[in-house]
């Protein structure tokens, strides 16, 4: 599995490995103005494959704050996107996945992971 890394700038925390389609999702949201902080989360390898089917999750976590549920062929990440303005960068990860190939689903925060 080919794995990318961030770090600086948004970026935090002690996870900085992204999967391949998680490390799509971070620099479209890094990109978007009103994000303010990126973290990304555990790796979860060796999933069944979804036949090359890459998706994101976005899920309204409250008081500013976005999950990314990521989905990429055999593997899984949440990364977590802090904004000072959710709708705008809501629809700037959205249109950016879109534009990326990657499937994309709203969700609410206790809906289950892709």
């Amino acid at each position: 599995m080919s794995k990318d890394s961030r770090k600086g700038g948004k970026f935090t925390g002690n996870h900085t490995t992204l999967i391949p389609a998680a490390a799509i999702m971070c620099d479209i949201a890094a990109a978007c103005p009103s994000v303010t902080k990126i973290t990304p989360g555990f790796l979860k390898a060796g999933l069944k494959s979804v036949g090359g089917q890459r998706r994101v999750k976005i899920i309204d976590k409250g008081s500013g704050a976005i999950l990314l549920s990521i989905r990429d062929n055999a593997s899984h990440q949440e990364v977590h996107v802090y904004t000072s303005n959710k709708q705008a960068a809501k629809l700037a990860i959205a249109r950016g996945a879109r534009n990326g190939g990657l499937g994309i689903a709203f969700g609410e925060s206790n809906s289950p992971p892709l």
